[in-house]
């Protein structure tokens, strides 16, 4: 498996996005997200997604001239369109308004829509906490993207409507969680697909509602379905988070017959010094994590991790060693930059 370092996937990243029509800075910001959720260990929001981000720009799906809109807003509330920009772009943007909204009411909440895919989810509950913020954010496709059945169903009907959290500490190891609704993210799906390996079990089922680890099953024809985390519960997160982000947002929920991919959102960013006082919420947050970290491992664990450090553990890895990219991957990718004249055979730093 080819392995290259951070900075040349970036820099082959951000000359594919240029080339296709991407103004500079936006080519920069999408191509620094995707390599750096490889980094962190989330290659289904890695550059994989290169060549499904060129294919939107050139059917006009991501608008490579997006101005973010502020429909509405108020001193700790805003409604943001981002005119179908790049979602890494319009959803930094958003976030940047709640952030400088929090600060001064204390809490603060964007209604956001007309963002292309946003990327990885806990990127924006990171924006939060390296600002000293909490935050929770729920998410949908605006509308399309059906993958997941509903508890007790075997039909697609919902979508992988993701929920992330951030919680700031001091020291810089910020809680992240960051998780789909769903027992598997489509984009690994895809990856054990292209790799030739087995989803795990109980996560995916056939067009018919049997089990399967068969990855190529769920694509199809017929399609298959993800299926939610934890059976009902799973099911009602996602239910709930479809509605947070797309029915206030006025994207929409998930139906059929939509096919433009991105995403909406509802986010709630705070801040605790106003709300609780800085000094007593990191008390309390270290102590909690001391507290669970002192539990007495099972057989085989080494330590016991909370949200957030599996992802620096791996980028520390990765920023070591290099960042794995599976050949056809890299051949799709190599590919999409053909069309625009670049040979990325050997990218540079």
């Amino acid at each position: 498996m080819p392995t290259f370092s951070a900075d040349q996937l970036k820099t082959a990243s951000r000359d594919v996005f240029a080339a296709a029509g991407a103004r500079a800075d936006d080519a920069r910001i999408v191509a620094e997200a995707l390599v750096n959720a490889n980094l962190a260990g989330h290659d289904s929001h890695g550059i994989m997604r290169i060549p499904s981000y060129v294919s939107w720009m050139e059917k006009g799906d991501i608008n490579v001239a997006a101005e973010l809109q502020v429909v509405s807003e108020s001193d700790a509330f805003a409604v943001v369109d981002g005119d179908w920009g790049f979602g890494q772009v319009m959803a930094r943007k958003a976030m940047d308004l709640g952030i400088a909204k929090a600060r001064k009411a204390g809490v603060a909440s964007l209604s956001v829509r007309g963002c292309a895919h946003i990327g990885r989810a806990g990127d924006y509950p990171i924006m939060a906490a390296e600002a000293r913020l909490a935050s929770i954010l729920f998410l949908n496709t605006h509308g399309a993207g059906s993958l997941v059945a509903p508890f007790g169903g075997i039909d697609r009907r919902l979508s992988a409507n993701p929920i992330a959290i951030g919680v700031p500490r001091p020291d810089g190891n910020h809680i992240i969680v960051d998780i789909s609704t769903c027992v598997v993210a489509e984009g690994k799906l895809r990856n054990f697909r292209t790799a030739g390996q087995p989803a795990p079990e109980g996560s995916i089922i056939d067009s018919e509602g049997r089990a399967t680890t068969d990855a190529a099953k769920f694509y199809g024809p017929p399609e298959g379905s993800i299926l939610p985390i934890a059976g009902h519960k799973g099911y009602a997160l996602g239910l709930a988070s479809d509605i947070l982000a797309g029915a206030l947002s006025g994207a929409g929920c998930t139906r059929e017959g939509e096919t433009r991919i991105g995403n909406s959102f509802w986010a709630t960013i705070i801040d605790p010094d106003q709300v609780r006082g800085r000094d007593d919420f990191d008390r309390d947050v270290g102590a909690l994590v001391d507290w669970i970290k002192s539990s007495r491992k099972a057989e085989g664990v080494s330590e016991i991790l909370v949200a957030g450090e599996p992802e620096l553990r791996t980028q520390a890895k990765r920023e070591k060693e290099g960042v794995p990219v599976h050949a056809d991957t890299w051949a799709a990718i190599v590919e999409s930059a053909k069309r625009y004249g670049l040979d990325l055979a050997t990218p540079s730093s």
